[in-house]
């Protein structure tokens, strides 16, 4: 779907969804994240899909081009979940070949406000993470806004060509990406971080269990090998949390997430996040030498 902004130019942004073939209330909320993507002004859409076997919602040009699965990924069985970081690069392509300056990737079942579009392509920036606001799923009144995870990244093509090397492989809807992602934006991008107002919208439901039953030990894997910017993120969120509970300005909260995303490891931080990283591969490789043994 191509469309353009008010004035009639072409769009300034590529966004991109995954869907899959969800069932009931999933499947509802689902096709409500389709309905307000169709809806906006500003931005053309896709839906990023597997080589094999994609999903395809109609009206919504599929870009059947993803290789990796989560099983491929971790080493382990489970349902098939797409690498977050292919996602994005293939987007970042996308963008590149229509001349479009930005792209995009929210949760599937994210409801957007044109709001979000306005801002987003009038605002000279790098990079925006946005969070949502949750809603009653019975009467639709807000229930605030999401502030320990994000749901929604957009960037330059030109940023992500500099910097796609820094996102590993995360498992798509198995959570510790959005964190870690936040972060590296934050960190090395002029990027906006949006929490407060509800330019993007979530209906509330109960929550698949974290860690995965499947995919758990791989995203603690990439959480410990990320774990500068994890451990960034977590210091930012308490310090938010802090800071909303006494009614910080905006401008209070912008000069903190600044504070925070400061990229400046010490040569001491590094030595002791390669024995980290050292740690977890070993770990991870004995608890799958234990899965194997165990299944034979």
């Amino acid at each position: 779907m191509d469309i353009g902004d008010a004035s009639g130019g072409p769009p300034r942004l590529l966004i991109g969804t995954h869907t899959y073939a969800a069932g009931g209330d999933a499947a509802r909320r689902q096709s409500a994240g389709i309905a307000s993507l169709e809806s906006i002004r500003g931005a053309q859409i896709v839906n990023v899909q597997f080589e094999h076997e994609p999903h395809q919602v109609a009206g919504i040009e599929t870009l059947a081009a993803l290789r990796t699965t989560s099983n491929r990924l971790s080493g382990r069985a489970g349902p098939r979940k797409p690498d977050v970081a292919e996602i994005l690069a293939v987007l970042a392509r996308a963008a590149a070949s229509r001349g479009i300056p930005l792209f995009g990737f929210p949760n599937a079942d994210i409801i957007f406000t044109q709001h979000a579009i306005d801002w987003m392509t009038s605002t000279s920036k790098d990079a925006f993470v946005l969070s949502r606001e949750n809603f009653d799923p019975a009467t639709g009144a807000p229930r605030g806004m999401e502030l320990s995870g994000t749901d929604v990244f957009v960037m330059t093509t030109r940023w992500w060509q500099a910097n796609a090397h820094r996102f590993r492989s995360y498992v798509l809807a198995e959570g510790g990406f959005d964190n870690v992602y936040t972060a590296i934006m934050m960190c090395h991008a002029d990027c906006a971080i949006e929490n407060r107002r509800p330019l993007v919208r979530h209906e509330m439901h109960p929550m698949a269990p974290m860690p995965s039953p499947h995919f758990g030990e791989y995203i603690r894997l990439l959480c410990a090998l990320d774990a500068q910017y994890f451990r960034r993120w977590c210091t930012y969120w308490d310090g938010l949390v802090r800071l909303r509970r006494r009614g910080a300005s905006e401008a209070e909260e912008h000069a903190w997430a600044h504070e925070a995303f400061t990229w400046n490891p010490t040569v001491r931080e590094r030595l002791v996040q390669q024995a980290r990283n050292i740690k977890a591969h070993v770990r991870y490789s004995t608890n799958t030498l234990r899965r194997r043994s165990s299944s034979t």
